[in-house]
């Protein structure tokens, strides 16, 4: 499970790592993987693994884990300063992918689902990663929010389905987009009016991280510039056609994958 990463989109990011930065970062994904996949269970089953999770988590910064997992998870902490509450976020932010059905009233609310579910996977990578200034703490956080909200809108009728809506209900009403309307899958004139706003939203923060990123981390933090730069080709694909992921997942080739890396390699000498 711990090599599983490799398959996604963090997979091609930490091209750039030492192998000691791999390891650790694939018993990262690996939990973050696990706390995640945990919630596509029953609620009742989902909570207990959850529990289970978190003493888990108690005993790997107690020193006493009891499983693989946890073991490998505490040697990472061991080398790297990574908080505990970044964990402990993360398993709360999917613990509320369990009250059915998932809405979201305002931005705020969405805003602190984002934090907990992406923004500190990102602060939990920088601490493996490395960086000098703190600043770039903020820069790992927006960069979270900038990738989550791709997510939503790319998996957005894959979460219909089991009646999920992560978009805030106000920015809904504000281009008069009922639930049904996602729900059963209708892409109407308000629904891409929609779309082109909540897209606009996120290459705002794309924007915003790279403003916030200070030059002392530049080169440091290059394995998350990449990670944030084939999300962001993502979002490109969705603000050429935004009614593509009706009609099927989006992913990125591998060779516009390898491009994203070089570029982005390139901009660092």
């Amino acid at each position: 499970m711990q090599n599983s990463y490799k398959k996604s989109n963090f997979g091609a990011a930490f091209f750039f790592l030492s192998n000691e930065q791999k390891d650790a970062l694939g018993i990262v994904y690996s939990f973050c993987r696990l706390a995640d996949d945990i919630v596509d269970d029953t609620p009742k089953t989902a909570l207990a693994q959850l529990a289970d999770l978190t003493l888990e988590l108690k005993q790997v910064y107690g020193g006493t884990p009891k499983t693989e997992l946890g073991k490998d998870l505490q040697k990472v902490i061991q080398k790297f300063p990574i908080p505990k509450v970044y964990f402990r976020d993360l398993i709360e932010g999917v613990r509320s992918d369990l009250k059915m059905p998932v809405r979201f009233k305002t931005q705020e609310d969405l805003n602190w689902y984002m934090y907990r579910v992406a923004s500190v996977v990102g602060l939990i990578c920088i601490e493996i990663f490395g960086y000098k200034n703190k600043i770039s703490q903020k820069y790992a956080e927006t960069l979270g929010y900038a990738v989550q909200l791709t997510n939503i809108l790319r998996d957005i009728y894959e979460d219909a389905k089991i009646n999920r809506i992560y978009l805030p209900l106000e920015d809904l009403q504000k281009f008069n987009v009922r639930e049904e309307d996602l729900l059963s899958f209708k892409f109407t004139e308000n629904v891409e009016k929609l779309f082109v706003f909540e897209i606009d939203k996120a290459q705002k923060l794309y924007d915003e991280a790279r403003e916030i990123l200070p030059k002392e981390d530049f080169k440091t933090l290059l394995a998350a510039r990449a990670m944030g730069a084939i999300y962001e080709g993502i979002l490109v694909k969705l603000k050429q056609e935004p009614c593509l992921p009706r009609k099927k997942k989006i992913k990125l080739s591998k060779l516009r994958k390898l491009l994203i890396l070089f570029k982005t390699w390139r901009e660092t000498r």
